[in-house]
């Protein structure tokens, strides 16, 4: 299994979610976001980078890109850090 995917079915267990359930969320949740080839529990690229982060990294990475695309011009109604 890619990293990745390893980090979020625990995270998701960690919760409460049962191992198949948690494998379930996280493999849709992680295709729909490119991190995941569609159909399958492959890495792609960018999965297999974002695998080799931390978490805090990821944070790190997806916040930065946020605030360039606000820079931008460009809002979108995702945030995850609950501020604007």
């Amino acid at each position: 299994m890619p990293a990745i995917l390893d980090d979020a079915v625990k995270r998701l267990e960690e919760k409460g979610y049962s191992k198949d359930s948690a494998y379930a969320i996280a493999t849709k949740t992680l295709q729909e976001s490119g991190d995941l080839r569609e159909g399958t529990q492959e890495a792609t690229r960018k999965g297999k980078r974002r695998g080799e982060m931390s978490r805090a990294t990821r944070a790190k990475t997806r916040a930065k890109k946020y605030k360039e695309e606000r820079k931008a011009g460009r809002k979108f109604e995702r945030n995850t850090s609950g501020r604007d």
